[in-house]
């Protein structure tokens, strides 16, 4: 039996993931695809326009023969720890051969390299990273720069490298080749070419587009004909079904709760995750009760901190995701639990290899989950999957307060068959 994983958010499913699918299917020779997918959050730091359950759902309608969930504390997290969420889930699930992302370049060879000197930072990378911090680069764009200059001594094209580099889906690669070797993983990394406008990109293209494009005209102008081209038949219903009464949601809908932990005298922004002491004083200096939620980024965006840093460290505030709970969930060495969202049903078989093989509980239904876990004493294993209840409850409470409709319980929620 061959089993593939694929670690992604789907918000939403749209071509460009039925096609890595496809191709990871064929690539890798597998029998059987798994997903590792974010729950409500994003590693962006926004909510998901959809839900986990409808997320999880399109993935199964299209190909995926199981959806697992990467937990909040790591799926929110940088790319870093958001790699390895997903790969040591991947680990501990047992029999998964092989690891298929999406990727500016094919070339694993150059990557592996350029994750080979992330991992063991060479004196040259180190001096070259302090350069550019002290000319005024961000981090992700010094970090780039730095590989860039060792990368091209050894004849790579410097041009190339440096856009190839500075990807979005390329800093992923290179973070889950970095967490393949960091837990001497046997699963195999297998890059497959992008084939849409890119990661961000804004504007709609026909059949292939990111995406926050989809997004963009979903928000503006709902399901239109521009959207049923982007995306398979069966999301395009979904989307067309939840828009107005389940979706789209901003973190503007949650700018409530962020300020009152703001306010809040007695919380110490630096004990949350991501946040510095420089950013907390920052954060506390601009911020003003009038502002609302994008002004409040507006003012604390600098060259120093990019947007994505702040949308990331404000959801952390908020879901009260926090430095000493990431500390000691990465020295336990394990993820605890896979929780599964959706299955497919012709894959049953799939899911009892996945229960002799894995070295961690498979929760198909929370409660019997959480007895689980208490009856072993997993204190850590409690504390991530209670994060992940009361991020989930916040979203539905928040969709419920939006729309006027019914919250989806997590307690009495069960798995997704298709």
């Amino acid at each position: 039996m061959r089993i593939t994983g694929i670690i992604a958010e789907y918000n939403p499913f749209h071509n460009g993931h039925k096609y890595l699918l496809e191709t990871a299917r064929h690539q890798t020779n597998a029998d059987y695809l798994i997903v590792i997918m974010n729950g409500n959050f994003m590693q962006r730091g926004i909510p998901a326009y959809w839900n986990k359950y409808q997320r999880a759902a399109m993935a199964v309608e299209q190909g995926a023969d199981a959806v697992f969930e990467l937990p909040v504390l790591y799926g929110t997290a940088s790319a870093e720890y958001f790699a390895y969420g997903g790969v040591q889930l991947l680990n501990q699930l047992g029999e998964i051969q092989s690891l298929c992302f999406g990727c500016e370049t094919e070339r694993l060879s150059l990557l592996e390299e350029a994750a080979r000197i992330l991992l063991t930072e060479p004196p040259e990378y180190k001096q070259q990273l302090s350069t550019a911090l002290t000319n005024g680069d961000s981090f992700p764009k010094a970090r780039a720069a730095a590989i860039c200059h060792i990368l091209s001594q050894t004849g790579c094209n410097k041009e190339e490298l440096d856009q190839l580099l500075t990807q979005p889906n390329t800093i992923l690669a290179l973070e889950y080749l970095k967490a393949l070797r960091r837990t001497e993983s046997h699963i195999q990394p297998v890059p497959c070419l992008r084939t849409d406008q890119g990661y961000h990109t804004e504007s709609m293209q026909a059949f292939y587009s990111s995406a926050t494009a989809i997004r963009k005209e979903y928000e503006a102008y709902g399901c239109t004909d521009k959207v049923s081209q982007t995306v398979p038949d069966t999301v395009f219903n979904e989307l067309k079904e939840s828009y107005g009464t389940r979706s789209p949601i901003h973190m503007e809908d949650f700018y409530p709760y962020l300020q009152y932990c703001l306010w809040n005298p007695t919380i110490q922004l630096t004990d949350y995750l991501d946040v510095s002491e420089d950013l907390a004083n920052r954060i506390r200096t601009v911020y003003k009760p009038e502002y609302n939620y994008q002004q409040l980024v507006e003012a604390i965006v600098s060259k120093q901190y990019t947007y994505t840093r702040i949308y990331r460290c404000l959801l952390h505030i908020m879901l009260n995701i926090r430095k000493d709970s990431m500390e000691k969930q990465l020295a336990s060495g394990s993820m605890h639990y896979a929780r599964l969202l959706a299955l497919r049903k012709e894959s049953s078989m799939l899911l009892r290899s996945l229960n002799e093989t894995s070295t961690i509980p498979i929760i198909n239904r929370l409660t019997d989950g959480i007895r689980l876990l208490e009856a072993k004493g997993d204190t850590n294993g409690i504390d991530l999957l209670e994060q992940d209840i009361a991020s989930a409850h916040l979203y539905e409470q928040t969709i419920a307060r939006n729309y006027h409709t019914p919250a989806v319980n997590e307690y009495t929620k069960g798995i997704i068959l298709v």
